[in-house]
């Protein structure tokens, strides 16, 4: 249906209906009102046939207007005006001014508020009558204005009808276009409805009605009837008494409390202001509410847009409606311009299907029994490796894969006859459930012959790809190549038949599966290079498969982040040409995600059309001291204690104080040069800091409460930060909260189900608990919050604050020199935990802030004058990631404002403007023709990945370590992804592509100078959760962004974080402190290890990702990562040195390979020359990594059995180690290269998890529509 346009007959028809008249009427109007009018006169003609012949009607519309026919318009008689667009007014004003003095009578048909009285000194008449008839609006209502002007201005006699009112919300009859305020009214007209057939609820806006706009209304309604559903059609004014949840509760919720419908769209109706009190009546009535968006552009280029969603509207189509639970934004209806340019609302066909096709599914799971419902657990294991498969401070493997089976099994889903029980789900996903990566062939074809996966064949395949949009086809095979040039999870039968391998691992008709690779790991050129690259064939295949193959009710992916919303394709307001659609297409996606983690949740929200089911992050605790920082302390104490009595004999003591604080990394931790008695104190007191730390433990298994213990440490987390409950406020607000964590777990999987019912999922607010406690209980659709109410005055206060503390303390370590440039990372998931204080913070460096209007929303901006700011503007670059740029992009226009009005301020202290000037200068020297265009470039301080791309690369580029020596080629993929230009007019641009004189990588060039003179990179971190390590991205971009300064510049710039973590303590910290911290309370910490060891498989995945994450800060700024930080992770880690017994519990766990994995990345970071290890720790390493070798296995992941170079290392330092005979170094290297060589070759890991397998080979076929295993 794509490009199906439906337009009504009659608009086609000439507006002159009489050619000999002698009376002209022109009415001077908006597209949006032309409709109405044409149709209005063409109802005159057809009831007053004689007022036609003596008239002759015209329109002059905004779209055409430069074509019109304006002596026409200057020489008519009577004249409507609608003031809806006053720049049309004004553009026609010689003309309105000469009818006027010639004259005619001219009518406003509205108000514009801000000129009538101007509008009137023209001699515009703003008729009560006329008003209250327009606007009440209607076919009838615009002809009889008509009427009554011709007899009252011109002398007719003619009749015509009083006001008909339109009511201010009711049902629409699309058959015969009344209005009803009462349901048994319309129930009563419509004798055609099947009362047996299901409802679906319809929202529209009553001015569509009141303008006769509603074809693309009517088109839908019938569209839906033809499915075979009743549709409600109401309509809404938002006037008080009619607001949005008031119409919802009248007309979609029966007397008895019973929702009369399975689903609700708003069709484009957003107005809405109240999203708290809808909220209420939605999870009253029960059911889901689709948000069906409504553009103010065209189909075409809506169709080539890289945006989307326009920027300035973004927050009022999407953000707004999720505040009150609306799910799957979908853009439906667009203007199309029709006839001379006018614009009409137009549905776009093949989003009608899919819209259609999303509540059919809707309606489907809520009446479907749960033992015919076919639903795919999607878990990830990314990159490929034995190790890797989880999420985000959530233990999937096994825990929350079997809290959700047991649910299901519980609920009545067909969960097979297995067993379900922890061991076995673990062994048959270990064994049958993993993604292989392309360097291990054999463990593909090992899958295949002894697992019992989907073989999707390729012809198969063929036929639904050829089912995607040809530019999809296009970018795929230009990337991959044809279908059958796949390689990623391919394999051939002995015919060479070919075959996409998808993992599965059935329980009934559920299926437990890994999301594909993304593709990077095997396209080393596209990792660095290609900020857009698509997914591989296989990635396609699966999502595919799930659709047309295994014909699933419903997805869920499991836990935090999947990449499927991360895909390339427009920002926001996605359609088939934009893969995250394409591949999710009207299937429901059901998506258990962390609750502190709103902004990436926001993605799988718009991007993935997810139902967010937020679930609790780890229990809290007080850190707590390792024992030798309690030692410490207790020696510091001691110390004080023996100078008080002998200064001189604790001279010995305060020798060794010093030697153990350098020993643990405290000095660096502090940057104490040297130590003093003085520096003692500060050092006690960082140790209380440490102790007193609120800190996670273990993970959070979907669907479980923590144990009593941890929910009342947890509770005292979250009351410890509310400074102003005291007595019985604060006893009450502890109990609250301890009921909340309690009950979380339940409210989890009890979601999860409503979700699968296809019911309402509760909104409400995310975020890090202990900040918010208004996040739990967890088991909610999480939404953040409106974008125009940021930065607030409260926060642009505490901006300030930190702007000045942050230059104050630069200034007090460069001999009083104020940083000329900062570089600042922006990110959407700290802007909504800290509402705008990076933003705000940025502002009053730039010496700029906010200009509120009366509902507390940024309208606009203004310079700090200097007298009252009293130090250099300093200039401020902007880092942001792809999700901030589509979330906040009003934010993006706000700050590249921001910059303009600093730039324009033409003073003595003014960093902005001087850097500017001498990069125009610079611009033009390398080519740059146009001064306005050197002026524009050079003032863009906003730079990241193109529309539809995502991350820096560099977090990949670490990872595959083997490929790369030189630092500077890290800082290359930086700056290959991150050198889109954004504001100044441009979006997302490569300057050389819109302006193709300036050469290849002029972009690059203008980046490179922006970051230049970079003094402090700075980012931000508001989660008591999330740190520096826990993740990879916080290296990737602020470790990136010091790499990049010091590629260019020679010398990294002083690296910073705003601490927001408790609000009532903000303040500016060297990264050296805040790391040197999270190591002391989490990963040095034996309290914190044992809890992450207990969870079993998962918590060896954690501690594995969490030393390739200081990894990555070694790779991007060594200076952050000492000797000292490895030797403590090695001795914890590899020697044991607190005696928790990790190497075993990692392999009873079953994860030996994290293990395995970590001594690698140790080895690897020996190898590359960072960590200076001494020859006992690598030779220990090596024995370990050979011994879980022969325990195990290979993990075979990206840094083991894809680095050749690593593995050339070991085997080439096993050779030197004296320790070892000659046969034990022949004997550990043939292991080594024996097992290297046959999973790229053929059967390997003879001791799979679990005995025996499956000796059948499956191959898809389709009969039917169904999907069925045939052997072959």
């Amino acid at each position: 249906m794509k490009g199906i346009k439906y337009y009504f007959v009659i608009l086609s028809l000439c507006f002159g209906l009489s050619l000999t008249a002698q009376n002209k009427v022109s009415f001077l109007i908006d597209d949006g009102f032309w409709v109405g009018v044409n149709r209005s006169m063409h109802l005159l003609a057809k009831m007053h046939p004689e007022v036609a012949e003596k008239c002759q009607f015209k329109e002059f519309i905004y779209s055409n207007y430069h074509e019109s026919d304006m002596d026409f318009f200057e020489n008519s008689d009577l004249i409507f005006v609608a003031l809806h667009n006053n720049g049309l007014v004004f553009k026609a004003k010689p003309q309105l001014l000469s009818a006027l003095k010639r004259g005619a009578k001219v009518y406003a048909l509205n108000l514009s508020h801000e000129y009538d009285a101007e509008l009137q000194e023209w001699g515009i008449c703003f008729d009560p009558w006329t008003l209250a008839a327009f606007k009440s609006g209607g076919e009838n209502n615009i002809m009889n204005i008509v009427l009554k002007k011709l007899n009252k201005d011109l002398h007719f006699d003619c009749e015509y009808q009083d006001i008909e009112e339109t009511p201010l919300s009711g049902i629409y009859n699309y058959r015969n276009k009344k209005l009803h305020t009462y349901i048994g009214s319309y129930l009563a007209e419509r004798t055609d409805i099947d009362t047996q057939a299901p409802w679906i609820g319809l929202i529209i806006g009553r001015s569509d009605l009141t303008k006769s706009q509603y074809l693309y209304i009517d088109v839908f309604i019938r569209n839906i009837e033809e499915k075979g559903f009743n549709v409600l059609p109401v309509f809404t004014s938002q006037k008080p008494g009619h607001h949005e949840e008031q119409v919802i509760e009248r007309f979609f919720i029966s007397c008895d409390s019973l929702p009369r419908v399975s689903a609700l769209l708003n069709l484009g109706c957003w107005y809405n202001t109240r999203p708290e009190q809808e909220r209420v009546v939605l999870e009253k009535l029960g059911v889901p509410v689709i948000n069906g968006i409504i553009l103010s552009t065209n189909q075409k280029d809506w169709e080539k847009s890289l945006v989307g969603i326009d920027i300035y509207n973004r927050s009022n189509l999407v953000a707004i409606p999720e505040l009150a639970g609306y799910i799957e934004p979908s853009v439906a209806v667009v203007f199309d311009d029709f006839d001379h340019n006018i614009r009409i609302k137009n549905m776009i066909g093949y989003q009608m299907e899919t819209l259609l096709g999303r509540i059919k599914n809707i309606h489907n799971l809520q009446t479907k029994p749960n033992r015919e419902k076919k639903v795919a657990l999607i878990y990830y294991s990314y990159p490929p490796g034995k190790e890797n498969i989880g999420a985000s401070y959530l233990n999937v493997l096994p825990r929350s894969i079997l809290s959700i089976l047991q649910r299901m099994r519980q609920e009545g889903y067909d969960t097979g006859g297995q067993p379900i029980d922890s061991a076995a789900i673990f062994n048959r996903v270990m064994d049958y459930g993993r993604n292989i990566g392309s360097w291990a062939p054999a463990e593909v074809d090992k899958l295949v012959r002894k697992g019992d996966p989907v073989l999707v064949p390729m012809e198969v395949y063929k036929e639904w790809y050829d089912k995607l949009s040809l530019k999809i086809r296009t970018e795929m095979e230009n990337k991959w190549g044809k279908p059958e040039e796949s390689e990623l999870m391919v394999w051939k039968d002995s015919s060479g038949k070919s075959y996409f391998v998808i993992p599965v691992v059935k329980y009934g008709n559920i299926i437990l599966t890994p999301q594909p690779p993304r593709g990077w790991e095997d396209n080393a050129k596209s990792l660095y290079h290609d900020p857009l690259v698509p997914p591989p064939h296989q990635y396609l295949a699966y999502y595919l498969f799930l659709k047309y193959g295994f014909h699933a009710d419903a997805l869920v992916h499991i836990g935090t982040h999947g990449t499927h919303e991360w895909l390339p394709g427009k920002e926001a307001g996605l359609g088939p040409d934009d893969y995250p659609e394409a591949l999710i297409m009207d299937v429901p996606n059901i998506y258990p995600y962390i609750v502190d983690n709103v902004g990436e949740g926001l993605q799988a929200k718009r991007r993935g059309q997810a139902v967010i089911i937020d679930h609790m992050t780890p229990p809290f605790d007080k850190a707590s001291l390792n024992p030798e920082l309690r030692d410490l302390k207790s020696g510091i104490s001691k110390y004080y204690d023996q100078k008080s009595k002998s200064p001189i004999s604790s001279m010995a003591q305060f020798r060794d104080l010093v030697l153990r604080i350098k020993t643990l990394g405290l000095d660096k931790d502090l940057k104490l040069d040297t130590i003093t008695d003085q520096n003692l104190e500060d050092i006690d007191d960082y140790l209380k800091e440490i102790e007193e730390n609120k800190t996670p433990f273990g993970l959070h298994t979907f669907g479980v409460s923590p144990d009593e213990a941890y929910t009342k440490a947890t509770t005292e987390a979250i009351v410890s930060m509310q400074k102003d409950l005291m007595g019985k406020d604060l006893e009450l607000f502890r109990e609250q909260v301890q009921k909340n964590i309690a009950k979380s777990g339940k409210e989890e999987l009890d979601a999860f189900i409503r979700a699968l019912n296809g019911k309402y999922v509760r909104a409400g607010t995310g975020n890090d608990p202990i900040r918010n406690p208004g996040a739990l209980p967890t088991g909610k659709n999480f939404f953040a919050f409106d974008p125009r109410l940021i930065p607030s005055r409260m926060t642009c206060r505490l901006g300030e604050q930190l702007a000045e503390e942050l230059i104050e303390q630069y200034k007090a370590e460069h001999n009083g020199e104020c940083p000329p440039k900062v570089t600042i990372n922006l990110w959407a998931v700290e802007c909504i935990r800290n509402e705008g204080t990076m933003e705000a913070q940025a502002l009053s460096l730039l010496g700029v802030r906010p200009v509120y209007n009366a509902s507390n929303q940024v309208v606009g901006l203004e310079l700090i004058p200097q007298h009252e700011l009293k130090r250099p503007r300093v200039d401020v670059v902007f880092a942001p990631s792809g999700l901030y740029r589509d979330i906040f992009p009003e934010l993006m226009a706000l700050l590249d404002k921001a910059v303009s009005l600093a730039r324009s301020a033409d003073e003595k202290d003014n960093f902005v403007r001087e850097h500017i000037l001498e990069s125009e200068d610079k611009l033009k020297q390398l080519g740059v023709q146009e001064d306005s265009l050197a002026r524009r470039i050079a003032s863009v301080r906003l730079f990241t990945t193109p529309s539809g791309a995502y991350g820096t690369g560099v977090s990949g580029t670490v990872q595959a370590s083997g490929t790369w020596e030189d630092e500077k080629d890290v800082a290359e993929v930086y700056f290959d992804k991150m050198s889109h230009l954004y504001g100044q007019g441009f979006w997302g641009t490569k300057v050389e592509d819109e302006y193709t004189y300036l050469p290849k990588g002029f972009s690059k060039t203008v980046f490179k100078n922006a970051l230049s003179g970079t003094r402090v990179a700075l980012h931000s971190r508001t989660s008591n959760l999330y740190a520096l390590l826990d993740n990879d991205d916080m290296f990737q971009y602020l470790g990136a962004t010091g790499l990049a300064v010091r590629t260019i510049d020679g010398k990294s710039p002083v690296v910073m974080l705003t601490n927001l973590v408790d609000p009532s303590a903000p303040g500016q910290e060297t990264l050296e402190k805040f790391l040197g911290r999270e190591l002391k309370t989490r990963y040095l910490n034996p309290k914190w290890v044992d809890a992450m060891v207990d969870e079993g498989y998962a918590g060896a995945r954690f501690i594995n990702k969490m030393v390739f994450n200081l990894w990555g800060w070694e790779a991007t700024l060594p200076e952050s990562v000492s000797d000292n930080d490895w030797n403590q992770i090695y001795d914890t880690y590899v020697m044991d040195k607190y005696r928790l017994d990790i190497k075993e519990r990692f392999k009873k766990s079953g994860n030996l390979y994290a293990y395995q994995s970590i001594l690698a990345r140790l080895l690897e970071t020996v190898r590359k020359g960072y960590w200076k290890a001494d020859k006992k720790r690598v030779d220990q390493m090596l024995l370990q990594f050979n011994e879980t070798i022969r325990e195990a296995g290979l993990a075979c992941n990206l840094n083991i059995c894809n680095n050749e170079k690593l593995m050339q290392f070991i085997s080439d330092r096993i050779n030197d180690m004296p320790s070892l005979t000659t046969e034990e170094k022949s004997r550990y290297k043939s292991a080594l290269d024996d097992l290297r060589h046959k999973a790229k070759t053929e059967d390997a890991d003879a001791d799979s998890t679990t005995d025996g397998g499956n000796d059948k080979i499956y191959e898809l076929q389709i009969q039917d529509d169904k999907w069925l295993f045939k052997q072959k």
